[in-house]
């Protein structure tokens, strides 16, 4: 199982802040005990250090200060749990430690001075770029139909709320909030992820089937025959959604489509939903979000994974 963390350009301030607040303490915590003073030192904490800052080298400026640190940890003695350095990397290795804390440090207390409310249960969207005001609200009036419209996405007891816009990034949050209970929000959240899986896997066969069109249409052909070739390419465009939708339907006991008005809405929010994420759009549960939601969104442009033992790490944090 992998854990994804959006990378900068990027990622969002929250989740550097978050990043920085659960594990500084742990790279705080690494300490140097002398075995024979000005020679020989013996790394304590380090297997809690070392694995803190595999996830903080996600943040890309502390990326090389991390290699840095790592580096200068000898190789063969890197898997100890409490590895014996010289006086010299002993101070390096210090040295460096601090630069790193201290970085982290500014981190939280920037975030925290903006007097932030800490993240919820939501979906964290990353806006395409835009070069005009027009653009950007035209892809919120996108996101907007998909959110409030989309089938699968509605539940008696919970809905999809507007948060905020995270500070200097075309990052959105977006909470799913329920009145009762937790089952609604586990609900909107795996159809979310489903719907977002299924995007992935034919929005190349729409943009195919989009490309296919404008080059027929260049080539000047007779109606008749341009006329019949779009027409199956409707066609085909309409066999993917519907096959999509049917197979998100049967996948959710919870998710009976009722009548064709509801059908149409689901196939048109999954149509949009594609179009967006072809021009660049990035949708991902919140870094606060369980882990069996969050394996459930698929990997997207701008992410990298995790392991297993630095999710667990996670894991350990939230549970704590």
């Amino acid at each position: 199982m992998k854990i994804r963390v959006e990378v900068f350009g990027g990622m969002r301030l929250y989740n550097i802040y978050y990043l920085c607040k659960e594990y500084v303490e742990d790279i705080n915590n690494l300490s140097f005990e002398a075995i024979e003073p000005g020679k020989v030192y013996k790394m304590e904490s380090w297997n809690k250090c070392k694995n803190a800052m595999f996830v903080v080298r996600q943040i890309p400026f502390l990326k090389g200060y991390v290699d840095n640190f790592y580096s200068r940890v000898p190789v063969f003695v890197r898997e100890k749990n409490n590895p014996q350095i010289d006086s010299s990397t002993m101070n390096i290795l210090a040295g460096i430690k601090i630069d790193i804390a201290d970085k982290m440090n500014t981190v939280i207390e920037l975030y925290e001075s903006l007097n932030m409310d800490a993240n919820e249960t939501g979906i964290d969207v990353k806006i395409p770029s835009c070069n005009s005001l027009k653009d950007y609200t035209a892809y919120l009036k996108e996101l907007d139909f998909i959110f409030s419209q989309c089938p699968f996405l509605q539940h008696e007891s919970g809905e999809i709320k507007f948060k905020t816009v995270d500070v200097g990034s075309q990052w959105l949050t977006f909470l799913v909030v329920a009145t009762t209970g937790t089952a609604a929000v586990s609900y909107i959240l795996n159809n979310l992820a489903l719907l977002v899986d299924k995007a992935v896997q034919i929005k190349s066969h729409l943009l195919s089937l989009k490309q296919q069109e404008e080059i027929l249409r260049s080539q000047k052909l007779q109606d008749d025959v341009l006329n019949a070739s779009i027409e199956s390419f409707n066609v085909l465009k309409s066999h993917y959604l519907s096959e999509a939708v049917k197979e998100i339907e049967n996948s959710n006991e919870e998710s009976p489509l009722t009548d064709g008005e509801e059908r149409g809405k689901a196939e048109k929010s999954l149509e949009k939903l594609c179009d967006l994420m072809d021009k660049g759009m990035e949708i991902y549960a919140s870094i606060n979000t369980s882990r069996e939601i969050q394996v459930l969104f698929p990997a997207l442009g701008g992410s990298v994974e995790l392991p297993d033992n630095i999710l667990k790490l996670l894991e350990d944090k939230q549970e704590g």
